[in-house]
């Protein structure tokens, strides 16, 4: 997949908020129960070296989608199969969730669905299509434990110089994951259901974690 993609979409979904309104589009979570398919998933893992430099990891963002569509299945969230996007489909989903992101989310049924992932739903012989997409970072071991130590030290350092009165010191984030998901219909070619969760300090590879997460962002759709 383009890196230079991911980073301008990953960008964009970093930024938006876990407050975002879920969205409806004139139908009700009975409605996909007996045709809705899952598209992807489609994930993407940054890894943060022992130097802090940030960067695509394409084993571990495998293993996500990996572990996401297993939890899926498992969860028993209404699709009846599961449709594995090639990288020409995946760059089109991160493109789309970047586009739904940015939107008003009381206008996203005015929005046409991505042409090639209606099509691959219309060859497939579903009308609703899940997009899941997720984001997430991990990082080394020992790049955590010296942010942690420093800062450690500066709240040493503050209450020293302020005799106490202040105390300031910084906690580094071993990891962090956010999750978006929509559903696609391919008859009106529209989007009828957008919800976002995260940025939160998750774990992105860990089943608990991802489970829990997949709950709050599908739990309208769980039995």
């Amino acid at each position: 997949m383009k890196k230079a993609l991911f980073q301008l979409v990953l960008a964009v979904l970093a930024v938006s908020s876990c407050a975002t309104a879920k969205y409806y589009g004139g139908f009700t979570p009975e409605t996909v129960k007996q045709d809705m398919v899952l598209l992807g998933p489609v994930s993407s893992i940054y890894y943060l070296d022992e130097k802090n430099h940030e960067s695509f990891n394409d084993t571990l963002s495998t293993f996500s989608e990996t572990l996401i569509a297993s939890l899926i299945d498992e969860m028993g969230v209404p699709v009846s199969g599961r449709i594995e996007l090639n990288e020409d489909e995946k760059e089109e989903a991160f493109a789309f969730m970047r586009f739904l992101v940015e939107k008003d989310r009381k206008h996203l049924d005015k929005f046409p669905i991505p042409g090639i992932l209606d099509e691959t739903l219309e060859a497939e012989g579903y009308r609703y299509g899940l997009v899941l997409v997720a984001r997430g970072m991990t990082r080394d071991a020992k790049g955590y434990a010296k942010d942690a130590l420093k800062g450690a030290l500066l709240g040493v350092a503050t209450a020293i110089l302020t005799l106490g009165t202040m105390v300031m010191y910084t906690t580094p984030n071993p990891y962090s994951s956010q999750y978006y998901a929509a559903i696609l219909d391919a008859e009106t070619d529209t989007v009828v259901f957008y919800n976002s969760i995260g940025p939160k300090e998750k774990h992105p590879l860990h089943a608990d974690p991802v489970r829990k997460e997949l709950a709050k962002l599908l739990k309208d759709f769980l039995k």
